[in-house]
């Protein structure tokens, strides 16, 4: 179609430029138009257009099968996802060495450590992690290692807004720097080192949807 438009195009132009008066004159001062170069040089520009649109949708097929790839790893990693307020919680099958560990795991799927903003949100991880079987206790986002008592988030330095202990915690018990929910107590927080603790313990992503 762009081939027989643009054809059209050229002929028009040429017809445009002679008038009826000046007819004889203009097709003796005319070139022969070489309507074989034309379709020839059209021909060659469609190859270039269709070689660009191919790598196109070779890219777009790559990067579709590197997000297929991404989420095969995900879910071979990570217990099956929470879905809420459009964010995708994950809960690692594996334990960590420490919560930088755990956060370069996060950061590495896009996300980040799971922060607990608000009390609903907090409502759906304490449920998120009851109801993962395997799980007990999950390191969450949250630390008080620069300043004792004083809970920040890793990632921005903004405070924990929703601190829910069990009774008798935060104790600090050993250096106990992180943030973590404990399925034995109902998802509700503790405190426990930041470094490796147990090849039972896991930890929990926040992710883009």
């Amino acid at each position: 179609m762009v081939s027989i438009n643009l054809l059209i195009l050229l002929c028009g132009l040429l017809c445009i430029s002679c008038n009826a008066d000046s007819n004889s004159l203009c097709k003796s001062n005319r070139p022969e138009l070489d309507l074989q170069s034309v379709i020839d040089s059209l021909i060659q520009q469609q190859r270039k257009l269709c070689t660009y649109q191919c790598l196109t949708n070779e890219e777009k097929n790559s990067v579709k099968a590197l997000k297929n790839q991404v989420e095969n790893v995900t879910n071979l990693l990570f217990h099956p996802p929470l879905i809420y307020n459009n964010k995708k919680y994950v809960i690692s099958k594996f334990p960590y060495q420490s919560s930088d560990e755990a956060m370069t795991y996060c950061t590495a799927f896009g996300g980040y450590l799971a922060e607990v903003n608000d009390n609903k949100e907090y409502t759906a991880l304490q449920n998120f992690v009851l109801n993962t079987p395997a799980v007990d206790i999950v390191l969450i986002a949250g630390s008080d290692a620069i300043a004792e008592g004083t809970w920040r988030f890793q990632r921005t330095g903004g405070p924990v807004p929703i601190l829910d202990w069990i009774p008798g915690q935060p104790d600090n018990l050993g250096e106990e720097d992180c943030l973590n929910l404990w399925k034995n107590y109902g998802g509700k927080m503790n405190d426990l080192p930041c470094g490796f603790r147990s090849s039972e313990d896991r930890f929990m992503c926040e992710l883009p949807k």
